[in-house]
């Protein structure tokens, strides 16, 4: 069972590798910058990006508040989102600038997906630090030269049409820094979790309207966490993510969608009590938490063999959600307890094998009665006697499908 130190020591895996990767990346870039990029345990990749530093940024800004060190890592993320250009210039060739790194800065400076994903990082940083009110103001440049009428937004400030991906990550930002937001955009949020074309988006969508939908419907969001579940169960029991590709200005581009850790997340608010403590999610969290501490790292292989900084913050933000939501109160957590124990007891493979053998013996209990009682007839114990051959029949069935699942 998940347990409360499983998620902590994770934690502190994610923590500490993050800290050796800044490390690495000291003296790279001007004294007042500091950037992380896409991988934690590629050194030698030394390319700096937007998703990288957002993730990081996620991962120190609470520590922030009692740490002066990692205050100062913070402030120099800061710096670096809002002087990246004059920080990249400083630490590369001028042709390689002008060739490569200052077009990519301009584009992605406009691109709805890193610069939400900097905004939903600075909702975590104290307001006193420095350079964050000069971050989020980017930010919502960004955002409001994306916005579309009557609603949604586009993937870049060029426009285009609406992007529910985008929309969802726009959403967040501004929803995780109390900024205001409108009404048909949510509407927008909910029709396509009702039936839009791509599940792995509509995973996010879900996370996003459980968590800040001013309007949420707890029921309806149920209803469709269950409809993804049941649509991506069997892509759930291994490590999975998807890719959402967009093009903007000619180029190819795409943001990962780890749709299983949003499934997570989303499960944990909406079904606290009873699925969040099922043996699936309890069982993919144990997983992502073991991985994450052990030595190898937790990674998605069809996405590479590298560990990626961001999936790294998506799983410290799930890990810190759970803490607080699901293990923040002891009376609740001791109903999550007694309500785990019965689910697992329940689902037991020992619980099928003493039905089983209990409907057996009631069976051959209402033989021997039929056959002792007088003037019995077939017509007194068929009735009884097919209920409990069903009943067998659906117990042994239901014993071959657990014995499947345990194999996969």
């Amino acid at each position: 069972m998940l347990t409360r130190q499983m998620l902590v020591d994770a934690q502190r895996e994610i923590e500490r590798r993050i800290h050796l990767r800044l490390r690495q990346e000291a003296g790279r870039l001007p004294e007042k910058a500091l950037a992380s990029g896409q991988y934690l345990d590629h050194p030698d990749y030394d390319q700096r990006g937007l998703y990288g530093t957002a993730a990081t940024m996620c991962v120190l800004a609470r520590r922030a508040t009692s740490d002066p060190a990692v205050a100062e890592q913070v402030s120099k993320l800061l710096y670096y989102v809002v002087n990246r250009s004059q920080a990249e210039r400083a630490a590369v060739s001028g042709t390689l600038y002008r060739e490569l790194v200052g077009r990519r800065i301009r584009l992605q400076r406009t691109d709805v997906f890193r610069m939400a994903d900097i905004g939903f990082a600075v909702s975590f940083v104290t307001p006193a630090a420095t350079g964050r009110t000069e971050a989020l103001a980017l930010v919502q440049k960004t955002l409001d030269g994306a916005r579309l009428d009557p609603a949604g937004y586009a993937v870049g400030v060029e426009g285009g049409a609406a992007n529910p991906l985008a929309t969802a990550h726009a959403l967040r930002c501004l929803a995780a820094n109390n900024l205001p937001t409108r009404p048909e955009d949510w509407r927008y949020l909910r029709e396509y979790l009702s039936d839009g074309s791509d599940v792995y988006v509509r995973c996010f969508v879900l996370l996003v309207l459980a968590t800040y939908d001013p309007d949420r419907d707890r029921a309806s969001l149920q209803s469709s966490w269950r409809e993804c579940f049941t649509a991506l169960r069997a892509e759930f029991h291994g490590h999975a993510e998807a890719n959402h590709e967009y093009t903007r200005c000619g180029e190819q581009d795409y943001v990962r969608v780890p749709w299983q850790i949003y499934l997570v997340q989303a499960c944990a608010r909406l079904f606290p009590l009873t699925r969040f403590n099922g043996i699936v999610v309890q069982r993919k969290l144990c997983d992502i938490a073991r991985q994450i501490s052990g030595p190898a790292g937790f990674r998605y292989d069809a996405s590479g063999s590298h560990l990626s900084t961001r999936t790294y913050a998506c799983v410290w933000q799930a890990f810190s959600e759970v803490l607080d939501f699901n293990f923040g109160e002891p009376l609740p957590r001791l109903a999550v307890r007694a309500v785990s124990g019965v689910t697992r007891a329940l689902s037991s493979r020992l619980f099928a094998v003493l039905t089983i053998s209990l409907l057996a013996a009631v069976a051959v209990a209402s033989l021997v009665q039929w056959l002792n009682a007088p003037g019995h007839s077939l017509g007194d114990l068929a009735p009884n006697l097919l209920a409990e051959v069903v009943l067998l029949i659906a117990a042994r069935l239901g014993l071959q499908v657990r014995r499947a699942r345990y194999r996969d």
